[in-house]
């Protein structure tokens, strides 16, 4: 059984998607409960949101009150037959996977499925509800991710999988996306813009406009599972261009990172190679402004159901620095647009109304002001979100550079490189996998389908082991089974290539650990190796020390020290060849 849900703050559905065995499962218990009747002759596929909300009413009222009254709502739950429950919110919106996987396995679902929803929907959530459009999309996502997880590296290992060619090759691509951004600066809207290239499931390049904000390796990896999805639908229905309007996360250093409207063009290619055009839509200053008035009104939402006074006034300064950063924003942005000039000037009345009534609250104290504030709150929010939808969402403009995706073509009929050879140079070893973290970068062999000595399921479990040591602090482990040796390194490097020592070592699991991470070792739910960066050093400029993961599978009968002879070598070898 697999499933995900999405409740608002309402514990409406907002989104749902059930594999067939969970929808059985909930059929059959709503007949018992008797909220569908025997007879029922609708679609045994689907299910009526309003019977899942009565299925879950009590889990979902419980979590509210949790945290409320308590502020420590359950993170999981196991049932009988191993079916696991877990829970995460964001923004209000609370997150349920279902499933008989691994708890662990359910948490990094859970955190690609908020990952994904951002990326579609930005800090709006509700849009899921209202455009089909956007659901399937989301429902699509969710499936080529689970899809990919299971068989490919890159996704498992949440890295970018790069294409090696030869340096002829890659300096070719590389004019040519140039070539393709700067063709797309011929439209004044599409100024700011990133060309990429995969070919299959493999990345070969990026080049962006000089005025572009930086795109983050996690951005990457999620247009890599857009792609596939891409190439799937492609497929089935012969579509050769597909056009979304997303949002990027960008690089977190930068000032307006997080959400970074992008309308992406999306074109196959000769011979698997799919070109991905991306142009910044809108204005960086409004799309950031709204996007952090939602965080701020979630917090003073928060702060409000856990009656905590204390933060009260903390929490509504907060929310009143960037709704004056926002409107400032509206401001210069001059928008020519007759709905949102309506929509600003009622979200400006909303907000001097509300803030009177905290200005009343903060003057006398008085609880009966609590109650108008949050009578108040709905209208705010609601405006809220319709100046993101028009502002942010509401794309007039999809088809920016649609007409010259068209003039990019075949980059894909080169020869790869064959690690064939390369592996030679090792005798015993079986696989490799080098993932330089700073960049999100995986360099590896495919793993052969036909006749292969080390089996996919095989290199799925090396990872999920090395992953439970190494929330445990280990960074560096060998073992072996009755067929091979394995072999897992994580080290750090200065801009010069030396190794340096971390001054601490994480033990997130240890019962008195002082900093947890939120998320499971990757980049897609958030970047596990940046906070892994900021626990080892403490006090120095993080730009300035990469971080490397080098995984090595040898025959049984290679000793340990030759297996790390090989690692070194290994690790020697790729930084003269590739890097």
């Amino acid at each position: 059984m697999d499933g995900i849900i999405i409740f608002d703050h309402l514990n409406d559905v907002v989104f749902k998607k059930l594999n067939a065995e969970l929808l059985v499962k909930l059929r059959e218990t709503a007949l018992s409960q008797e909220l569908i009747s025997a007879d029922d002759k609708t679609d045994e596929e689907v299910i009526d949101n309003n019977v899942i909300i009565q299925l879950f009413s009590p889990i979902t009222n419980s979590q509210r009150i949790m945290f409320c009254q308590f502020d420590n709502t359950y993170t999981s739950f196991q049932c009988e037959n191993d079916l696991n429950f877990v829970f995460d919110e964001f923004l209000g919106y609370l997150f349920l996977k279902i499933g008989s996987k691994s708890l662990d396995l359910l948490r990094r679902d859970i955190a690609v499925s908020i990952t994904i929803a951002k990326h579609i929907c930005g800090p709006d959530l509700y849009v899921l509800k209202q455009k089909e459009s956007k659901s399937c999309l989301m429902t699509d996502l969710l499936e080529t991710w689970q899809r990919l997880y299971e068989t490919n590296q890159g996704v498992l290992l949440e890295a970018i999988e790069q294409l090696m060619v030869n340096p002829d090759v890659k300096s070719v691509a590389q004019k040519t996306l140039e070539a393709a951004t700067e063709r797309l600066k011929q439209d004044p809207h599409s100024q700011r813009s990133h060309a990429l290239l995969f070919v299959e499931n493999k990345f070969l390049g990026i080049y962006s406009s000089r005025q572009a904000q930086k795109v983050s390796s996690a951005d990457i990896l999620f247009l890599s599972i857009l792609c596939q999805t891409f190439q799937s639908k492609m497929n089935s229905n012969g579509i050769s261009i597909q056009s979304n309007l997303l949002f990027l996360r960008g690089q977190t250093t930068t000032t307006h990172s997080s959400c970074i409207p992008h309308i992406v063009h999306t074109s196959m290619l000769d011979k698997g190679a799919v070109l991905m055009l991306l142009i910044e839509y809108g204005s960086l200053q409004v799309a950031s402004g709204l996007h952090d008035t939602f965080h701020a009104l979630q917090k003073v939402l928060n702060v409000q159901a856990q009656a905590d006074l204390d933060n009260f006034k903390s929490s509504f300064e907060n929310l009143e620095t960037h709704v004056k950063q926002s409107l400032e924003a509206l401001r210069k942005a001059k928008y020519n647009n007759q709905d949102i000039e309506n929509c600003t000037k009622r979200f400006i009345l909303k907000w001097e109304n509300l803030k009177r009534k905290y200005a009343e609250f903060f003057k006398s104290s008085d609880k009966d002001s609590i109650v108008k504030i949050e009578s108040n709150m709905p209208g705010f929010a609601d405006e809220l979100q319709e100046l993101f939808r028009l502002t942010c969402l509401e794309c007039a403009v999809l088809d920016h550079g649609f007409e010259r995706v068209s003039e990019i073509s075949t980059l894909a009929e080169e020869k790869l490189l064959e690690f064939s050879e390369f592996l030679s140079e090792f005798p015993g070893l079986v696989h490799f996998i080098h993932i330089d973290r700073s960049i999100g970068r995986i360099i590896a062999p495919d793993l052969p389908t036909d006749t292969p000595l080390i089996s996919r399921e095989k290199v799925w479990s090396m990872v999920e082991f090395t992953r439970s040591y190494l929330t445990r602090g280990h960074m560096s482990l060998m073992w072996k089974d009755t067929t091979f040796n394995y072999s897992y390194f994580l080290w750090f490097e200065d801009q010069n290539g030396a190794p340096i020592k971390p001054k601490d070592l994480p033990n997130y699991n240890a019962p008195n650990s002082a900093v947890r991470p939120q998320f499971e070792p990757g980049i897609l739910g958030g970047d596990y190796y940046q906070r892994l960066l900021e626990t080892c050093f403490p006090k120095a400029s993080l730009n300035k020390i990469k971080c490397f993961e080098v995984y090595c599978i040898h025959l049984g009968l290679v000793t340990a020290t030759c297996a790390l002879e090989h690692c070194r070598r290994l690790v020697a070898t790729i930084n003269d060849i590739f890097l």
